[in-house]
């Protein structure tokens, strides 16, 4: 069995906003902390590039032909779709929000 493929993953400008959104808020208390949980986020994602459908299927409202799926790390919901050979990361959102308020 050869190497595995790769996935290119790409961030959107929405997800890398929630990001900012998410460094900020935990900064206000610890810039340390913040930068570890942002950290812990983007290595989660590394494991897309070889595993890309390792995330659960995520049922959204909004879906016109694109399936969304989504990995968990800590309190935040990572939520990508995948297209041939890329996977676009769509938003990253704290599990601990109301649902209801949630762009997805």
């Amino acid at each position: 069995m050869g190497p595995l493929k790769k996935v290119q993953v790409i961030w959107t400008d929405e997800s890398m906003g929630d990001l900012e959104v998410i460094y900020d808020f935990i900064a206000e208390k610890s810039r340390k902390s913040a930068k570890n949980v942002v950290q812990s986020i983007l290595s989660k994602t590394r494991q897309l590039e070889t595993f890309p459908e390792s995330g659960s299927p995520y049922e959204t409202n909004i879906s016109i032909g694109v399936s969304y799926r989504f990995l968990v790390q800590g309190n935040y919901k990572i939520i990508y779709s995948i297209e041939r050979d890329a996977l676009y990361v769509e938003a990253v959102v704290d599990t601990r929000q109301d649902p209801a308020s949630l762009r997805f």
